[in-house]
């Protein structure tokens, strides 16, 4: 049978939801489709055709029937291109718990500079492939394709957007009765460097005899950008 999607995580990219996919795998949560799962599964262009319905209308909003075709057999949901759609998946998988993700706004947005936004903006603008069409897609709707400039305010705005859902989600799960047994909807915002207490407590589960994972696709990206920006301050 398909696994039941047990849990979307709504964090932006650069809020700890790779170690968090990490996390869920030793509590037994996976798989967890992760940005990295997008390329794997040549899911750029569906996920294109999610952005354009979104934000240029073109076609119907998704619904379950279209995000099942990229999330069937996953038992959590988390980072880019997933997190763009807070309201939808919330509404998509109503049996799955929510995890937003966050952490300072600065801190957000170091982090982004450093990593994601560095990358994009200097690639080049006509790169055909369906992974460069994805990457345009969400810098141009989430920040105008300006991150240095609206990066700051989309997150805060996505955060909010995402607590009132969880939120609401939670209320009309309460009202339906469904928190009686147990099963009625949970909202937890996890802080980068939370660890696995707030995590375990909100599934229920022990906490687990090993080190909360610290996993960065970026962490050698990174460190050649801190290299070069050295290398161009010139010597201190």
């Amino acid at each position: 049978s398909t696994p039941t999607m047990k849990l979307i995580v709504l964090g932006l990219p650069r809020t700890g939801t790779q170690s968090l996919a990490e996390a869920l795998a030793i509590l037994g949560i996976s798989p967890v489709y992760h940005m990295r799962d997008v390329a794997k599964n040549k899911h750029q262009d569906l996920w294109v055709a999610a952005i354009d319905a979104k934000f240029e209308g073109k076609g119907d909003p998704w619904t379950r029937k279209g995000f099942d075709k990229i999330l069937a057999g996953y038992e959590a949901v988390a980072d880019f291109p997933a997190a763009i759609f807070p309201e939808e998946l919330i509404a998509a998988y109503p049996e799955a718990s929510i995890i937003l993700t966050t952490r300072t706004t600065d801190s957000w947005q170091a982090s982004m500079l450093s990593t994601l936004w560095h990358h994009h903006s200097r690639q080049p603008d006509d790169d055909p492939s369906p992974l460069a069409t994805l990457r345009r897609k969400y810098h141009g709707h989430c920040w105008g394709n300006d991150l240095p400039a609206n990066g700051r305010r989309f997150f805060d705005e996505h955060n909010e957007r995402t607590r009132k859902a969880a939120e609401a989600a939670v209320a009309e799960s309460k009202a339906a009765g469904e928190g009686e047994s147990g099963s009625g909807r949970k909202f937890l915002e996890l802080t980068v460097g939370a660890g696995w207490g707030p995590l375990c407590e909100f599934l229920g589960v022990p906490v687990p005899d090993v080190s909360y994972p610290r996993s960065d696709d970026w962490v050698q990206y990174k460190a050649t950008v801190a290299k070069e920006n050295e290398t161009a301050a010139g010597p201190a």
